[in-house]
């Protein structure tokens, strides 16, 4: 039992037992217990005013100094305001210190409201935006109009981000990406990646301008090549030198055609134009050129029913025809290719697998990459200019696609397209 609870109990009998006495004593002893009774109550409710008037004061200060029982939950409310003071100064803290790192950090952070309106966000923020005091609660389509940020915001499943350019610096390109906080407020990331996109643009028209200024020497070559297997009487060793110049010229211009074709991808700025086409005979043309290509020593195995398609139909050959080139390019005679074709409500799968040499696994992340190929795909049949696989990456990406791969060393390697279907 708590002390003052103790105290408070003894003194109530004490008062009771003296009452009791004295109207006994009298004869009185029902008016002696009511007045005691009534003067006990009136002295508890006194310090339970004392109490209340405290604790309505903010309970600042000293508390009043009571006994009993008041006195106890005085010292337990006592204890828990300090408590409560110490807690409240660390969640001030490190309020703080958060806030502090938000304010430091060169990405613009800004929290949104369910109705897609502006709560909070820091200085970096202020700075890309032009955010004022006054914008707290406006709507965030009010300051970023960009088509591409309204349907990216207007979606409930944030799984990529956008770059734009707002008007207020058309020199300045951000990149935003979102995520939820909770479970219905939106946090924006907002990047500034100006700097990269020149950098990427600077390198989109150096690969370009290479690949142009490559075609005129090469058509030079070609045709002095061309002109000299004319010649009659020739020995055998200008033959093969004949032969081997003319396939590097062969691969120097593949090369250059790749080149042109992945910098044309990478331009944001090229549309994408929507036709409508049968899937299973551009598939069936390209297993046709494919086989040429292996000089039909490789055996394919279709599985792809008659389906139209509406989409790019020029980034989809592109992207098929390298993946289906590729597994007739480096792999050995006799390998089985399969190509299936599943067709879903929002899209359609294609899968290309072949029993091949496959790859590493951990070459996998990289095999989008340009120029990379792996030491195994040099075995066997052509050397690849190694942007096959990049241009299919950029070629499904651009249509609103995604591509898998998986594999592994004498396992093979499966390819998975997905393709959505584009209004």
């Amino acid at each position: 039992m708590r002390p003052g609870l103790r105290e408070e109990i003894w003194r109530a009998t004490r008062i009771f037992f003296v009452a009791s006495l004295f109207g006994w004593g009298m004869n009185s002893f029902l008016e002696f217990v009511f007045f005691a009774s009534l003067l006990y109550l009136l002295w508890f409710v006194r310090k339970a005013v004392k109490i209340f008037k405290w604790i309505d004061g903010g309970m600042r200060g000293i508390p009043p100094t009571i006994d009993g029982i008041w006195g106890e939950i005085l010292d337990t409310l006592n204890r828990q305001k300090k408590r409560h003071k110490k807690a409240q100064e660390k969640l001030s803290s490190a309020v703080r210190r958060v806030t502090q790192v938000l304010e430091s950090i060169d990405d613009g952070i800004i929290i949104l409201n369910p109705d897609r309106t502006i709560d909070s966000w820091n200085q970096s923020a202020m700075l890309f935006l032009g955010l004022r005091k006054s914008d707290r609660g406006v709507s965030i389509l009010n300051l970023v109009r960009d088509p591409k940020f309204v349907t990216y915001i207007s979606q409930n499943d944030f799984t990529d981000s956008i770059e734009v350019v707002l008007p207020r610096n058309i020199e300045q390109t951000l990149q935003i990406s979102a995520s939820k906080v909770g479970v219905t407020d939106t946090v924006l990331v907002i990047t500034d990646v100006t700097k990269f996109s020149k950098i990427d643009k600077i390198k989109s028209e150096f690969v370009s301008n290479v690949s142009h200024e490559l075609r005129t020497p090469l058509t030079v070559f070609r045709g002095y090549l061309e002109s000299f297997e004319d010649v009659p009487n020739k020995s055998p060793a200008e033959e093969l030198a004949t032969t081997h110049m003319l396939k590097q010229v062969d691969r120097m211009e593949s090369l250059a055609n790749d080149l042109t074709t992945l910098s044309t991808m990478e331009e944001s700025s090229v549309k994408i134009f929507a036709e409508r086409f049968k899937l299973n005979e551009l598939i069936s043309e390209l297993v046709a050129e494919a086989k040429r290509i292996g000089n039909n020593n490789h055996i394919f195995n279709l599985n792809v029913p008659a389906h139209e398609f509406v989409g790019d139909i020029k980034g989809i050959r592109a992207a098929l025809g390298n993946i289906v080139f590729n597994a007739v390019k480096h792999n050995p005679e006799g390998v089985n290719v399969s190509i299936s074709l599943e067709i879903e409500a929002a899209g359609v799968v294609i899968t290309i697998t072949d029993d091949g040499i496959g790859f590493s696994k951990d070459d996998i992340p990289r095999l989008t990459e340009r120029f990379f190929r792996g030491d195994r795909s040099r075995n066997f049949g052509k050397a690849g200019s190694g942007l096959g696989l990049a241009i299919a990456k950029h070629a499904i990406n651009r249509s609103g696609g995604r591509l898998e791969i998986n594999g592994n060393i004498d396992q093979g390697a499966t390819f998975s397209v997905w393709l959505p279907y584009l209004e």
